[in-house]
């Protein structure tokens, strides 16, 4: 059973004191508890571990049996229930004022979400992981005041501030709890003492945590028309970023032993950890496009650009090895971009367009999710790629035949992968053993369309059809990757993450009529005062109609 039970309000007054002062203030609230909306068995990857170690062979060893496989019948067989509760909302002020030869604008906002979970993180009947919830509060606010103008006839630009801050905080703690079936889920030796009674039964942990963020930054940019067919858009934007984290993470429950093999079993699942961790940062980042109309029907561009994503830091816990904590993957690298893009818009005939874009972009230390198959992290962490590219070419024009016939079509060629990935995910199917890193496949979107519109008339009556037709294909590729493991160069990624390729058609008919109004017939132009006919509307007033009918 699947239920909905939300309720959201949100106002806004509008403040003109004068016509150089523009003054809008919203605001917004939400409250949401839906119950349901788990999700559904979808299948199982086999991996390269041993025979005792496989999901199949789990759950025959515990008597269990998956109730239903087909994921599009919708069910499930959970034993925690789903809970997704949450408040969020928030205020803004944003005012405009004339000032000079451009606008000055002030924009203040402040926005709070606060998280109510529960989830069956194991996704079955069985007691593997009884309870896993984060409940969470956060809290964020900005300020950004920017000029935007003219200069001159050739010259304008736009220039600002702006300042960011958030606290996000567990509420009070997260956790996470082992039942009475995980001590085989969380087997990896033969070894008898697994099964003794009790082992893992309730042992989880609590972990609070606190995140602060400030980000400031100053920008500026312009658009220079050097000439009439020659025109420069540089922008320059210089930001710092400041964050702190106090992560601690506590373990509770399960057998308790003062035997060093039981505590090293338990150790397996669960352990304590705590860390503290702050950073701060600055970058420059910019663009520079320069647009050439080479004639009246082409045009041409080239622009270069660099971004960031500012350094970050984990919040949900870090990986061990030897029982102690990879502090050193606490605080993430942050990512730089440089991105080229070239491309010509053409207008080949006035019935037509042709244009054309190729861009290549590569990133240093790219920042992504990875999994981890540490139950004290199963929410993943942030790590970096040292380097990724991506490049691709985009094609796309139109053709207009007639007043009732025309087509479109666009074509895109993507290839992205990463060139160094040290110490990345390996693909799903072969946890287990060692391989060297991920690379993503190429990836390919192509899309065709066409549209036709007729129409006739008859006396006071116009009546018309339209067809349109839209058809789209893409190859096969692959969204992500999943586990981790211990590796230094690219690898193919996971067979049973890759999206099959597809293709969608999409046609449509629709018809409609006309009449003339009966009051405004003679007094508006001729044929203009008329009522238009849908299936799906009814009766409208045409764009020159009186409105009386």
């Amino acid at each position: 059973m699947n239920d909905l039970n939300n309720f959201g309000a949100r106002g806004q007054l509008l403040f003109k004191p004068s016509d150089k002062v523009r003054i809008i203030l919203a605001g917004d609230a939400t409250r949401q508890r839906p119950d349901g909306f788990a999700q559904v068995f979808a299948g199982v990857a086999p991996t390269q571990r041993a025979a005792y170690r496989q999901f199949e062979n789990i759950i025959a060893d515990l008597g269990y049996t998956i109730p239903n496989r087909n994921p599009f019948d919708r069910k499930i067989d959970h034993d925690t229930p789903w809970r997704s509760g949450q408040n969020l909302g928030g205020a803004s002020l944003n005012a405009d004022f004339q000032l000079g030869a451009g606008t000055l604008t002030s924009t203040t906002a402040w926005r709070y979400w606060d998280w109510d979970p529960s989830n069956d993180r194991d996704f079955t009947g069985l007691q593997a992981l009884a309870l896993s919830q984060a409940p969470s509060k956060h809290r964020q606010w900005s300020q950004e005041l920017r000029w935007a103008g003219t200069f001159s006839s050739k010259l304008s630009g736009v220039f600002g501030v702006f300042a960011f801050g958030q606290n996000l905080k567990s509420d009070p703690v997260h956790t996470e709890e082992s039942g009475i079936h995980q001590w085989r889920f969380a087997q990896n030796s033969t070894s008898e003492l697994w099964k003794t009674p009790g082992l893992l039964e309730g042992y989880g942990i609590n972990t609070t945590s606190k995140l602060n963020t400030f980000s400031g930054a100053v920008f500026g940019q312009i658009d220079w028309s050097i000439t009439d067919r020659i025109s420069l858009l540089p922008g320059l934007r210089y930001n710092y970023d400041e964050k702190d984290v106090d992560f601690n993470r506590q373990t509770y429950g399960g057998l308790q032993t003062d035997d060093p093999a039981l505590i090293a079993l338990k150790r397996v699942v669960y352990t304590d950890q705590a860390f503290k961790a702050n950073i701060d940062d600055t970058n420059f980042s910019g663009q520079l496009t320069l647009a050439f109309k080479a004639t009246e029907r082409i045009n041409t561009f080239a622009t270069y650009s660099t971004g960031f994503k500012p350094v970050g830091l984990n919040l949900g816990g870090l990986p061990a090895a030897s029982g102690a904590p990879l502090l050193e993957l606490a605080v993430i690298k942050p990512e730089a971009v440089n991105h080229l893009e070239i491309g010509v818009k053409t207008t080949p005939t006035p019935a037509s367009t042709l244009n054309l874009v190729f861009y290549n972009t590569d990133i240093e230390d790219y920042q992504t999710q990875v999994q981890s198959p540490e139950l004290g992290i199963n929410r993943g962490y942030l790590a970096n790629a040292e380097q990724v590219r991506v490049r691709g070419l985009e094609v796309d024009g139109s053709l207009k035949v007639q007043k009732f016939l025309s087509f479109y079509g666009s074509l895109a060629y993507t290839d992205g992968k990463y060139e160094k990935f040290t110490n990345a995910p390996l693909p799903l199917e072969e946890t287990g053993q060692q391989v060297d890193g991920v690379k993503s496949p190429s990836r390919i979107f192509l899309a065709r369309g066409s549209g036709i519109f007729q129409t006739g008339s008859f006396c006071w009556w116009r009546a018309g059809f339209a067809e349109h037709f839209l058809g789209k294909s893409r190859t096969s590729w692959s969204p992500s990757i999943p586990t981790t493991a211990l590796s230094s160069h690219p690898a193919p990624p996971s067979k049973y993450l890759v999206v099959d390729g597809y293709a969608l058609l999409n046609g449509r008919l629709a018809s409609g009529q006309q009449k003339a109004c009966r009051f405004c017939l003679g007094t508006q132009p001729a044929g203009q005062g008329l009522f238009r006919a849908t299936a799906a509307w009814g009766w409208q007033c045409g764009p020159l109609c009186c409105g009386a009918w």
